[in-house]
């Protein structure tokens, strides 16, 4: 994957920044802006359901908890 490609984040990441509210494309874009909150919907906290910290680099599908968006969850 080339550095400007989005990867499939989950679908529950959401970063405390303008103008982003949990478009894949936008949290990617502000992957390196070192004032960025990230949190999860899930636990509504900065640590997702699997106890490690939520970050844009690191809630995509590589994660237990990750729900890609535009997936509906599985029950």
């Amino acid at each position: 994957m080339s550095s400007d490609e989005t990867p499939r984040l989950c679908k529950f990441l959401r970063a405390k920044t303008s103008g982003v509210h949990g478009d894949p494309g936008a949290l990617w874009a502000i992957r390196n802006d070192s004032s960025a909150i990230y949190w999860c919907l899930l636990t509504m906290s900065p640590a997702g359901p699997d106890d490690r910290l939520v970050h844009v680099c690191d809630c995509g599908e590589e994660r237990v908890c990750c729900i890609p968006a535009g997936e509906p969850p599985s029950v």
